[in-house]
């Protein structure tokens, strides 16, 4: 019984969708995507977890934002999912967590099978906290379908700098654990579908 993820991610993180007064051209296709999150408990037992509801876009010239709501959390048993609610996020006053970035250099979309490397720079909104954060993302051309984004390697987000200690001490002592990593690595894979 762990996990306090944050994602986003998401980083997480993530989904994308971007700055107001820009047009979408790619909306993030929630049924293709996943994000996952890892939690370690014990020091050696790890569990991949995941958020079931994302949303975004990415516009023409690389802006985005991604959208992950948090009581949409599954960790594959339901008890610990409500946990997570109710322990560790503070769903009444920040029920989602948002990512939002650019490419660093100019956006081009790739051609149908081609793939290339955006370095993006990213800032996660979570639980009233804004933190920087930086990720190199494989961006593969799907044709008329649109774009996958996903992860190169994890980003590792701390559960503690992100105001979530009390709530994974909560879960700690409920699972009765000895501990619970508050550093948790967070993966994604997000297929976004093109705009007509």
């Amino acid at each position: 019984m762990n996990k306090f993820s944050i994602v986003a991610a998401a980083l997480l993180g993530s989904g994308l969708m971007f700055s107001q007064g820009a047009v979408a051209d790619w909306a993030l296709n929630n049924e293709a995507s996943v994000l996952n999150f890892v939690s370690v408990k014990k020091n050696t037992i790890g569990e991949t977890h995941r958020f079931n509801q994302l949303a975004g876009t990415i516009s023409q010239d690389g802006a985005f934002k991604a959208t992950i709501k948090l009581a949409s959390v599954n960790t594959n048993i339901p008890i610990r999912d409500e946990r997570m609610k109710t322990m560790l996020f503070d769903l009444a006053n920040f029920p989602q967590a948002d990512i939002t970035g650019n490419t660093v250099n100019a956006f081009k979309a790739p051609a149908a099978g081609e793939a290339k490397i955006e370095a993006v720079k990213l800032q996660l909104a979570i639980n009233g906290k804004n933190i920087p954060l930086e990720a190199r993302l494989r961006v593969v051309g799907l044709g008329k379908q649109g774009l996958l984004v996903s992860t190169i390697e994890p980003l590792l987000l701390d559960a503690a700098a992100l105001g979530y200690t009390e709530g994974v001490d909560k879960l700690r002592e409920v699972a009765q654990l000895p501990s619970i990593s508050t550093v948790v690595p967070v993966t994604f894979s997000l297929v976004f579908d093109h705009k007509h």
